[in-house]
């Protein structure tokens, strides 16, 4: 699974928290560690079946028992997947402020803080409003995705469906993908949608609105085949 592959280049695997919890179990009631450590378990179990409503909810009980920098972060990742950017972002700051990683670790995880705050923005505009991250965007593309940006705040979609197309021809690139996504959807467009935004996870499995954007596929489907 992609997330675990994270939590392990961090040091932070979701099996990795049972080091914090048993190095302060002598501070801990017995009773009260035993019950922490059968709440990580079946959090690990829920978020590794992607059942992520509850294995936040798990992993947030066994916190609130022993709190631990591991766990945090854990949290930080579960809320990430399920769109939560304040609950991700403040569970990221938390394992900042108490493990004290090393830098890469901690470049890591403030790349995810940076990558939640343009979320939050994304969710705010709609589309992606900032320029591609990378040498590929031509001239063209470039002019194109402005304009499909311009005219989709103006609500003239189809403008920017034509804008966004065009600037695609010249960079397929990501945000140029889930632009047209969003276009697409604004003008009834349900399969070209669904196959953007399908495209634009190929290319960004990692996005935090995941589980969003998986949702809205599945929710174009569903439109699409009651039309």
């Amino acid at each position: 699974m992609r997330a675990l592959a994270i939590l392990i280049l961090l040091g932070c695997v979701l099996a990795a928290p049972l080091g914090p919890l048993a190095r302060d179990a002598h501070a801990q009631d017995a009773t009260a560690t035993a019950r922490a450590r059968d709440l990580f378990t079946r959090g690990v179990a829920a978020y590794e079946a992607g059942r992520l409503d509850e294995a936040a909810d798990l992993l947030s009980q066994a916190d609130a028992i022993i709190p631990s920098p591991a766990l945090a972060y854990n949290l930080g990742r579960v809320n990430e997947r399920m769109g939560r950017v304040e609950e991700a972002v403040r569970y990221y700051r938390r394992y900042l402020h108490d493990a004290a990683p090393e830098d890469a670790e901690r470049a890591v995880v403030e790349g995810r803080i940076t990558a939640l705050a343009e979320l939050e923005r994304r969710h705010r505009d709609a589309v992606m409003t900032m320029p591609p991250s990378t040498d590929e965007m031509t001239a063209e593309a470039q002019r194109f995705f402005e304009r499909g940006v311009a005219m989709f705040r103006r609500r003239r979609y189809d403008a920017a469906l034509a804008a966004f197309t065009a600037a695609y021809r010249f960079a397929p690139l990501p945000e140029v993908i889930y632009n047209l996504a969003v276009a697409s959807e604004r003008t009834e467009h349900l399969g070209d949608a669904v196959d953007y935004y399908r495209e634009y996870l190929r290319a960004r499995p990692d996005d935090p609105d995941r589980a969003n954007i998986e949702r809205t596929i599945r929710e174009l489907t569903a439109r699409g085949r009651a039309h």
